[in-house]
């Protein structure tokens, strides 16, 4: 697999975020309900991690979804899931998703939230509406720690502006930073209010590091995938990986991690009416 292909397919990441995945994982399903759900729905499922554990957690659990906008992620999700009953995956734009009929005792929204900016109470009113009474929307956020050097801004941000340094490109034009995309802690929490009662928040501090600048590609490839990559000229796309994975390992190197992020989990319970939406339907 070339490192174009994992980009435009957002394949791979598994194989690069395997120990992390687990962890923030089990995380957040200890915090997920005081009794076994009959029913979990997880958005952004990706490859499915999530999914598979909340069964081996939960063997009793009557329903299981999993929707994600990827293609190869669904298929993915789909092969590590298939022959459960129980188990529905499908594709769908979390901002643009059609009534299911049914709510849900969990509804999980992992890594996820920044790629909605800027319209993610488009999905918050969706879930308040698709969350059962007394369940639990599990949410995480990851807050770039930020860095004087570099404007302001922290995690991959800064490996990337270091590529396109390398690459003689400016400044990521067209392209949200990501410290900008992930809201603040305040920001979040006057949203989420607008729909639902947030009873608990923990916190945990996560180190990005690698083994390697191809590491460090793969991952951003697989995570990123061309939303900074495209900003450079098609002849550079290429190229612009083997700088991230650099930029990268410099960094490694001389830190002993690449940069640092906060990584917040969020329960959120429902509203009898949650303020600002439509009458549930």
């Amino acid at each position: 697999m070339s490192i174009l292909d994992r980009a435009r397919d957002l394949t791979g990441y598994d194989e690069i975020a395997r120990l992390r995945q687990a962890q923030d994982t089990d995380w957040v399903l200890a915090l997920a309900a005081d009794q076994a759900p009959r029913s979990v729905l997880d958005l952004g499922c990706g490859t499915g991690t999530l999914l598979a554990r909340a069964l081996e957690r939960w063997p009793d659990v009557e329903r299981v979804v999993g929707i994600d906008g990827h293609a190869a992620r669904v298929d993915e999700a789909g092969a590590r899931l298939s022959g459960d009953p129980r188990v529905e995956i499908r594709r769908g734009d979390l901002l643009s998703l059609p009534a299911l009929g049914e709510q849900h005792d969990v509804v999980a929204l992992t890594s996820v939230l920044h790629w909605l900016y800027p319209d993610e109470a488009l999905l918050y009113d969706w879930v308040a509406r698709h969350l059962a009474p007394g369940g639990s929307f599990l949410l995480t956020t990851h807050h770039p720690h930020p860095e004087e050097d570099a404007g302001g801004r922290g995690a991959e941000d800064v490996v990337v502006a270091e590529a396109l340094a390398a690459l003689g490109a400016e400044e990521p034009a067209g392209a949200v930073p990501i410290s900008e995309r992930t809201r603040t802690p305040e920001a979040i929490a006057a949203a989420l209010d607008a729909f639902f009662e947030v009873d608990a928040i923990e916190e945990r501090y996560a180190s990005q590091q690698t083994a390697s600048a191809e590491q460090h590609a793969a991952f951003h490839a697989s995570t990123f995938g061309t939303y900074f990559s495209r900003l450079v000229p098609a002849a550079d796309e290429a190229r612009f990986f083997d700088e991230v994975g650099r930029a990268a390992w410099r960094r490694q190197q001389e830190r002993g991690e690449i940069y640092p992020i906060t990584v917040r989990l969020w329960r959120a319970r429902p509203r009898a009416r949650p303020r600002g939406s439509a009458a549930p339907r």
